[in-house]
């Protein structure tokens, strides 16, 4: 499909143009590197070939003299020297992780401490060597059931903050409380109360969150936590606390950033999400408008769902011009490998190379962006670096494997280190899909299966530097776009075009895993794993994105692909872009350059039809193509309807790339006008897409 090989060739060229960023701020186009040349600099001046001062965004005083770099085995380009940035991470899950057995080790390969208490404190010392200066830490108001059972996900109670927080503050870091005012996971698809206040009027929930607040602090301080920042609600792009309503949420808001001022000197933050597609302008404006005392307004940002980094900083840097606050990326996070240490399945997207390399640059590229915004631009966060395997399965087979995965499901469920306990199912039977389990992050940690540091924890203190003496290293492998028919034989690419540092290009051979999960002979979205030698035996991994499709055959739409605008179709009160040119976002269209997009800060019900269709007496069939995902409670099917009635047919959707392919045939026993459609009903933060509908003769 069209769109789909733009997004390989969009992803090629963002390859060659992070290399020529590299080239532009000193990094020579030669040769790869073999390990003793520092190819991101010209002798030692900070300076390009013409003499330029590399454009750190740090100042524009060319004499300013840049800091050395430091010899590493990877490649991170020098951010800033401003100890005052924050190289933060999120740890939410250190203490369960512990709890449940494991350990973290040294850099070479000793443990960190036997006990809990001996290892979590020296965890945090590893932390604060490596270069980090922040911690991040979510409270939950009481994430337990009725009998004492911990909903998961770190079982993150003000108790487990405290311990944490003072570990953190020993070692010399500042923390960050995120509170989501829930009693578990708060996000886009979910902003659940927590249950001691379910049934409140909205001001006296107002003045339990200001009085929850004010005690956790006073809680946090007497402790001796260094609590510098609090989020006050965690990605509330389309509500907080159960309210989607601005009159109710901005009481919420209010109440939590009074308290929090009332606490002390602490820096209030809302936490908002989707930068690709979130009005950030309208949000920051409503809080204002409300009279809500923020001092920072952050976002999450991961590279594969979340738009170009050169996009979110735009928004945050016209929040800050705007409004005079404070920017920052609250979570972000890449993978250093695909494979699965604990049996979670846990997924890899292929946006930089998934390996600690690519890891580190991401978190560099990601700083880099949020610096360049200016003053305002205060640093970052990594999301849950230290949520490694209860027990490492990756090199276990058979039965072995088998019952090393059924002991972590055990403690995951008993110790809290999983995703989302069984017990979470009562308060939030949408916590993990309808099921529970591991954590899905394994292996987005800085840390390797059994807790040993890789050597992207270092990116923390290496961005204050930039580095030199490393390899040339594949940086950008594209991931795979695979269409193929209900028949074809499988066939994937035996090679990719890989990126390296240097800007050299790469054909390189995949391996491909294995296969024989895929069904051909049905129409369906797969994801396939594949890895590349790096040259020196190590694997860079990658992924197809298969896609198969019932063969083609000729509509009777004129417009199924949209490509004219609204022509042929009623659009009325649909929720975000409607039909619309999002060639500039080209995941979001299956063909050509445009697309039905939809998307809603609160939830919604709404249908597109086209108009009428006059048919010959015949046997037809409707179809068309639909992604989308965070839906909640929901509704989603395309509809004829005819002078006999109306036929439905339900879908569900299920994430970005996988395109649904739902399909209803009918039959006309006389000259007739039909009507097509599809009808949405979901919950807020819904997002998705609908391309390419085709009305054909049935075979």
């Amino acid at each position: 499909m069209k769109s789909r090989i733009l997004k390989t060739v969009l992803a090629v060229l963002l390859t060659a143009a992070m290399c020529l960023g590299l080239t532009q701020c000193g990094q020579e186009d030669t040769p790869e590197n073999d390990g003793g040349e520092d190819v991101g600099k010209t002798e030692e001046t900070g300076k390009d070939e013409t003499g330029k001062q590399e454009e750190t965004g740090k100042t524009d005083d060319v004499s300013t003299p840049l800091p050395e770099p430091v010899n590493a085995s990877i490649y991170v380009p020098y951010v800033t020297d401003d100890e005052d940035f924050i190289r933060g991470t999120d740890v939410s899950s250190l203490l369960v992780v512990l709890n449940s057995g494991a350990r973290f080790k040294d850099w070479e390969g000793n443990s960190l401490g036997e006990s809990v208490e001996e290892n979590g404190a020296g965890f945090m010392r590893l932390l604060a060597e490596a270069g980090c200066n922040w911690v991040r830490l979510r409270v939950w108001n009481d994430p337990y059931d009725e009998n004492g059972h911990g909903y998961g996900g770190g079982n993150n109670d003000l108790a487990s903050a405290v311990t944490m927080g003072k570990w953190a503050t020993d070692a010399g870091m500042r923390v960050l409380i995120d509170f989501h005012y829930s009693d578990f996971w708060a996000d886009p698809s979910r902003q659940l109360v927590p249950k001691a206040w379910v049934g409140m009027d909205i001001d006296t929930k107002a003045k339990a969150l200001g009085d929850f607040t004010t005690d956790c602090l006073n809680t946090l301080l007497d402790a001796g936590v260094d609590v510098g920042m609090v989020q006050v609600g965690n990605e509330t792009t389309v509500g907080i606390c159960g309210e989607t309503e601005w009159p109710n949420m901005l009481k919420l808001y209010n109440a939590g950033c009074d308290a929090v001022h009332a606490a002390g000197d602490i820096l209030t933050c809302v936490h908002m999400e989707a930068p690709q597609s979130a009005d950030f302008d309208s949000i920051a404006q409503h809080l204002t408008d409300g009279g809500v005392k923020f001092d920072v307004f952050a976002t999450s940002y991961y590279p594969q769902w979340h738009g170009t980094k050169e996009n979110m900083a735009a928004k945050l840097k016209g929040i800050a011009e705007k409004f005079g606050v404070k920017v920052m990326v609250a979570e972000t996070r890449a993978p250093y490998t695909a494979e699965d240490g604990d049996g979670s399945n846990s997924n890899a997207p292929a946006d930089y190379a998934v390996s600690p390399q690519g890891q580190a640059l991401e978190y560099a590229e990601v700083a880099k962006a949020v610096h360049d915004i200016g003053p305002a631009g205060i640093g970052l966060f990594y999301w849950e670096n230290a949520w490694i395997p209860v027990r490492n399965i990756s090199q276990l087979t058979g039965t072995e494997r088998d019952a090393a995965i059924e002991e972590n499901r055990r403690i995951w469920d008993e110790c809290g280190s999983g995703w989302a306990s069984s017990y979470a199912q009562n308060y939030d039977p949408n916590a993990a899909n309808g099921g529970y389990g591991g954590p899905d992050m394994n292996n987005k940690a800085m840390f390797d299966f059994d807790g040993k540091p890789l050597e992207s924890l270092n990116v923390f203190k290496y961005m204050m530097t930039g580095t030199t003496g490393y390899k040339d290293h594949l940086v950008h492998v594209p991931v795979a776009i695979v269409n193929l028919t209900v028949g074809d034989a499988l066939e994937l690419p035996a090679t990719v075009d890989a990126g390296h540092l240097s800007g050299k290009p790469e054909t390189a051979a995949v391996h491909w895993e294995d296969t024989s999960f895929v069904n051909m002979n049905e129409p369906g979205y797969w994801e396939i794993k594949g890895w590349i030698d790096d040259g020196d035996g190590e694997k860079v991994w990658t992924v197809a994105y298969l896609t198969i499709e019932r063969p083609p055959l000729p509509s009777l739409l004129d417009n199924g692909g949209f490509e004219k605008g609204n022509e042929s179709y009623t659009v009325e009160n649909w929720p975000g872009d409607g039909i619309n040119n999002l060639s500039s976002n080209a995941g979001n269209v299956h063909a050509g350059s445009w697309c039905l997009h939809f998307w809603k800060n609160a939830a919604f019900e709404n249908a597109v039809t086209s108009t009428k269709i006059t048919l010959e007496p015949g046997t037809y069939t409707f179809f068309l193509y639909g992604q989308g995902g965070d839906m909640g409670e929901h509704r989603t099917y395309i509809f004829v309807r005819t002078p006999d009635g109306e036929l439905t047919q339900d879908f569900e959707l299920n994430g970005y790339l996988n395109w649904q392919q739902p399909e209803i045939t009918f039959t006309l026993t006389e000259q007739a006008e039909v009507t097509l459609g599809v009808s949405v009903s979901a919950g807020a933060g819904a997002w998705g897409a609908f391309d390419d509908w085709s009305l054909c003769i049935a075979e």
